[in-house]
């Protein structure tokens, strides 16, 4: 106190002068760390407020300011970094386009990067258009461009995003042809086969660094095509991820080479049958991120290519999915949102499918969509939408304090956005309220409609386990032989990936196996199978696959006169909903457990005709 009162003693311009002097003193004391140099500019800005400083001055305090942002960025301290660079801005010469264009070009660059860490999409525009307005050269313009495509693809402008970045390559000497077909992919994906066969850390670690700039840029924006071709058109993400590995054999190699590499293995998990080649890809992609300066920026980044989708599939899912917040907080420390959205998401939705208790859950993705609507990511807010949606149907509840749109609104959002990924997990979030339903004619009804993949990704696995079950069980009660080929099909694909990770399916293709040989009438092995898929529910440490498992064994115990047993698994089925937090399916298994009882069905049974 005794030292504020003699501060505010001294006259104000005498205050600036000291101010001044002290970051002087401290610019010039010969430490270049970022504390000193941050604590030199704070001073010498409050020196700043409403002097009269020279030309010579401005210029210089920009500068130091332009030096402190950086500091702060590298920090995840984004909010002072928005401080200096609005105050460096402040500080330029009023035709600062024409007189300080590196400078200026480098504060609006920041402010448009910062902009978006903060989804401060109306900021972020002001400064991009501002750039486009005074850019001398093309190569001026690359940041700006990069940030345009990051800004459209966050409002869910896929198409424009990638055109963007076609256009780009298309200068920088880099042609693409968008006319893809399943063919020349897999024609594409066969030469990196053999390419990467044998790929090891080592080989990659030898290659030389690229240090072609024009190159380097080619693969920052293959690197961005990749990520938005995944959303939305699929199918053109080999294209982009073989064009970045022979850019990397022949020009060297970057950290965008690992982006390439691991796409490279995403698509051959989703195209070919070589799960595991992908998935060995992947491993040493993790070994080479590891090793990187910018293995957060890295991590977060390639999220969905190797931890969503390979590791998932073939490590036991309990152990991956817990990996994705250490992600979402890898992103975030880096600036990265749109990457950071895409990670919680991944979390929320890798957290159903584990079996995470419910009401826990809902509050993890309350505050996914939250923060996806804060920050402006459209994409990851609707497809949390869907999937939470899910959630709330398997509970019961509405009033969860968040906006949630109706699967109606979120389909057209996806048919008018070409979001390929958000209609893909509307069909499994409907499909799913069908399944638990039990209302099979539902389920098919949406499998018929929304044809199968002609690749992998793993909402097959969920698509083979709701349409696989509800067609087995519709062949039996039709005698369709559509149904009974349905089902064939569903048991001979996860029997498939069973063979990847008996961890993660052993209990799904056991269940569809049980089912097909109770419809074939060998009831005996059929009971056993279902044992056997239980134990392998149980094994797989997920309560809810453990409570289906035991739900449709107990139907088959009573249609087939084992009443006693049938009531006791439906009995146990309904305490793993309960732990899992299933509210409203508890309620519906009540309901069927009432009306199955022993008792009134022994008497039923005894019924003369």
């Amino acid at each position: 106190l005794i030292q504020q009162t003699i501060y505010y003693l001294i006259p104000l311009e005498n205050r600036k002068i000291l101010h001044k002097s002290i970051g002087r003193s401290l610019l010039q004391s010969g430490y270049t760390g970022p504390a000193v140099h941050v604590l030199a500019v704070d001073q010498i800005n409050i020196s700043c407020e409403g002097a009269a400083l020279s030309s010579e001055e401005r210029s210089s305090f920009a500068k130091i300011n332009v030096t402190a942002a950086k500091f702060a960025i590298a920090a995840s301290s984004f909010e002072k970094a928005r401080s200096y660079i609005d105050a460096g801005m402040n500080l330029l010469e009023p035709q600062h386009w024409e007189k300080q264009y590196s400078l200026c070009l480098q504060l609006h660059e920041m402010s448009a990067s910062v902009s978006y860490m903060h989804g401060d999409v109306r900021n972020m525009s002001i400064a991009l258009n501002e750039i486009m307005d005074n850019v001398k050269s093309f190569e001026d313009g690359l940041r700006s461009s990069s940030l345009l495509v990051k800004l459209l693809a966050s409002s869910a402008q896929y198409k424009e995003a990638m055109s963007n970045c076609l256009a780009v390559l298309s200068n920088l000497g880099e042609e693409i042809s968008t006319d893809v077909s399943l063919p020349i992919v897999r024609s594409e994906l066969s030469v990196i086969q053999t390419t990467l066969a044998n790929i090891s850390v080592e080989q990659v670690q030898r290659l030389p660094r690229m240090t072609d700039k024009s190159k380097l840029n080619a693969m920052q924006f293959l690197s961005m095509l990749c990520m938005y071709s995944l959303i939305s058109k699929p199918m053109l993400l080999p294209l982009f991820s073989c064009r970045m590995v022979r850019m990397t054999i022949e020009y060297g190699f970057c950290d965008a080479s690992i982006v390439g590499l691991s796409t490279a293995a995403f698509g051959l998990f989703t195209f070919t049958d070589d799960i595991l080649l992908g998935y060995r890809i992947g491993k040493v992609c993790d070994s080479l991120i590891d090793e990187s300066p910018n293995r957060h920026a890295l991590r977060s980044r390639l999220c969905r290519e190797l931890d969503c989708s390979l590791k998932v599939t073939v490590e036991p899912n309990r152990t991956v999915v817990p990996l994705f917040i250490d992600r979402y907080n890898s992103a975030m420390m880096t600036g990265d949102v749109e990457s950071a959205m895409l990670c919680l998401l991944a979390y929320c939705t890798g957290s159903f499918y584990i079996g995470t208790n419910l009401v826990s859950l809902t509050k993890t993705f309350k505050s996914c969509i939250e923060q996806a609507a804060n920050y402006q990511q459209t994409n990851a807010l609707h497809v949390a939408m869907s999937n939470f949606r899910a959630v709330l149907h398997l509970t019961g509840r509405s009033n969860v304090e968040v906006g949630i749109k109706s699967y109606e609104e979120l389909e057209e959002i996806g048919k008018n956005t070409n979001s390929q990924l958000l209609l893909r997990r509307i069909l499994m979030s409907q499909m799913g309220n069908h399944f638990y339903d039990r209302n099979w004619v539902k389920v098919m009804e949406l499998f018929e409609k929304n044809p199968p993949s002609k690749f992998n990704n793993v909402l097959v696995t969920g698509r083979a386990l709701y349409g696989g079950v509800a067609s087995l069980t519709l062949a039996r009660q039709t005698h369709e032989l559509k149904w009974r080929r349905i089902g064939e099909e569903a048991v001979e694909k996860m029997t498939k990936y069973e063979k990847v990770s008996s961890a993660n399916f052993s209990w799904v293709a056991k269940l569809l196996r049980a089912e097909l040989h109770y419809l074939n009438g060998n009831l005996e092995l059929s009971e056993a199978t279902f044992k056997a898929s239980i134990r392998a529910a149980r094994d797989n440490q997920c309560v809810h696959n453990e409570a289906l498992v035991h739900e449709l064994y107990g139907i088959f115990c009573i249609e087939n006169e084992m009443v006693d047993n049938g009531a006791k698994q439906l009995q146990m089925a309904l305490e793993k909903y309960k732990q899992w937090g299933a509210t409203n399916k508890v309620n519906d298994l009540q309901m069927f457990i009432d009306i199955v009882d022993p008792t009134s069905l022994r008497a039923l049974m005894n019924t003369p005709i």
